[in-house]
Order: C-alpha cells, then structure tokens, then sequence
C-alpha cells in the first residue's frame, strides 16, 4: 500500500510541477486516477476469479476424495460384516453340534440305565 501512495505522490508531484495549465493539469490528473483505479478493479478481479478457479478445483478434489474415502469405508464395513456373518454361522453351527452331541450322550445314557434296569 505504501508503494502505491508513493508513485501517486510522485505522478501527482510531477503533473503539478509540469508547464501546464491549471485545467489541464487537474484533467490530466483526474484521467490518470481514473485509469489507475480502472487498473486496480480490473487486477482484484482478476485475483477473485483465480481464487473462485482455485476454490472450485479444491472442492472438486475433495469430493472426489471424499467418494473415495466412502468406497474404502463400505468395502471393509461389507467385508467385516461378511465375516461376522460367517463367525455367527460357524457358531451357531458349533453350538447346535455340541447340544445335539450332548442331547445323544444324555439319550445314550438314559438308555444305558434302563437297560441295566431291565437286567435285574
């Protein structure tokens, strides 16, 4: 900012002290601050739209991470709930084979037992 308050300082120095008349000196000073302000808008409008170019390509990039990081997440979430799937069938099977096994070995020995009852 200092800098453009010089080089105002120095054109507005040099156009007063320039061998013109009091009229054309303050036109000519007027058109001069005219175009530097046309300048100035012109370069923030620049920078704006570089920076809504820039912000767009952000956003875009973090969506697509952002998908990506969601896919990652549900492939393993499927995977994991395949495989706690698969872990509650293998023991519900495990259990239903040990209360079978079980429920054989109490029937073998009530059998058993009446059997050594119908001996005596």
């Amino acid at each position: 900012m200092s800098f453009l308050r010089g080089v105002l300082a120095g054109l507005a120095i040099g156009y007063l002290t320039a061998p013109r008349s009091g009229k054309d000196t303050r036109d000519k000073l007027t058109q001069r601050a005219n175009d530097l302000q046309s300048q100035w808008e012109e370069g923030v409008d620049q920078v704006k739209s570089q920076i809504d170019r820039l912000t767009g390509k952000a956003e875009a990039k973090a969506d697509q991470y952002a998908t990506k990081a969601e896919q990652v997440f549900d492939k393993y979430k499927n995977e994991t709930q395949s495989a706690v799937n698969e872990k509650q069938a293998r023991a519900k099977s495990n259990y239903n084979s040990t209360v079978d096994n079980a429920a054989d070995a109490a029937k073998s020995g009530i059998n058993h037992a009446e059997d050594a009852l119908k001996l005596n």
